[in-house]
C-alpha cells in the first residue's frame, strides 16, 4: 500500500487545468478521449503543461487502432489506456501498434515526435522504448474479466486498469454491488501473478484504502469536472445559505 499512485481524472480540455493537476501533486493523470471532448492537439497541449510537474501522463483513446496508440506515443504519452479490452487477441494486436519492430509495428517518425524532443533525443528515445511507456488495457466486461490471466500473458502489457461503471454494466450490476468489488480484486491479482501494474477509478461502494488493500496500485481518486462542480456548488450553496439562511 506504501506505493500506491493516486491520480486524477483529465476531461476539460483545457492545458490550465492540467497544470492545476499537475500543481496538485497527483502522480497520474488520464487525459480521457474516450468520453469528453478533448482533441490530440488539446492533449499534447496538456502533456506540455504537466512538463514541469511530477504527474505522468496517461492518454486514453478512443478506441485501440494503430494511429491512436502511434499518436499518443508520439506526442509524449508516458502511458496509453485502451477501453474494453475483452480478448488475449485484442491484446496482443495494442502491443504490436504499441512496440517499434520487431516487437511490433509502429511507425517511427523519431526525427520529428514531441516524444524524441523533435528529433533531438531520437537514439535514446529508440533504446529507452520499452522503458519509457506504459501500455494500459481496461478490463470492463465480464467477458474481459474471463478473459483477464490470457490477456496479462502477453507480452509488452504493463498494466490491467479495471473500469467498474461499464463491468457493472456488462453484468447489470448497480455499481455498488460487492461483486463489482470483488472483480476489482480479481483484476489486481491476476496483475500481481503477472508482475503487471493494475489501477483502477475510485467508484461507489468502494473506499481508497479498500482498494489499496486489494493490490491496486493506481487509484484515480478524483475528476477535474466532478471536483469543479462540487466546489462551485458548496461555494454558492454556502454564500446563499450564509445571506438567506439554511433551508
Amino acid at each position: 500500500m506504501g506505493d500506491t499512485k493516486f491520480g486524477c481524472w483529465l476531461d476539460l480540455p483545457s492545458p490550465a487545468v492540467a497544470e492545476i493537476i499537475g500543481l496538485s501533486g497527483f502522480d497520474f493523470t488520464v487525459i480521457d478521449l474516450e468520453h469528453g471532448p478533448m482533441s490530440m492537439e488539446t492533449a499534447t497541449l496538456c502533456m506540455m503543461a504537466l512538463k514541469s510537474t511530477p504527474t505522468m501522463p496517461i492518454i486514453r483513446v478512443t478506441e485501440g487502432t494503430e494511429g491512436q496508440i502511434k499518436r499518443a506515443l508520439d506526442s509524449g504519452a508516458a502511458g496509453v489506456m485502451v477501453p474494453r479490452v475483452e480478448t488475449a487477441e485484442q491484446a496482443e494486436r495494442m502491443v504490436q501498434y504499441f512496440r517499434y519492430p520487431p516487437r511490433g509495428v509502429r511507425g517511427a517518425a523519431q526525427s520529428v515526435i514531441r516524444a524524441a524532443g523533435y528529433g533531438k533525443h531520437a537514439e535514446q528515445y529508440t533504446a529507452e522504448e520499452t522503458e519509457r511507456h506504459m501500455l494500459a488495457l481496461q478490463i470492463e466486461s465480464v467477458e474481459g474479466l474471463a478473459n483477464a490471466e490470457a490477456i496479462a500473458a502477453i507480452d509488452g502489457v504493463g498494466m490491467l486498469f479495471f473500469g467498474p461503471a461499464d463491468y457493472a454494466a456488462s453484468c447489470g450490476l448497480p455499481i455498488t454491488a460487492p461483486e463489482v468489488r470483488d472483480a476489482a480484486a480479481e483484476v489486481a491479482r491476476i496483475a500481481a501473478d503477472y508482475g503487471l501494474r493494475s489501477g483502477t477509478v475510485l467508484f461507489p461502494g468502494a473506499t481508497v484504502a479498500g482498494l489499496a488493500e486489494s493490490g491496486l496500485g493506481y487509484i484515480s481518486v478524483a475528476g477535474d469536472a466532478g471536483a469543479l462542480m462540487a466546489s462551485l456548488d458548496a461555494a454558492l450553496t454556502g454564500a446563499r445559505d450564509e445571506v438567506h439562511g439554511a433551508g
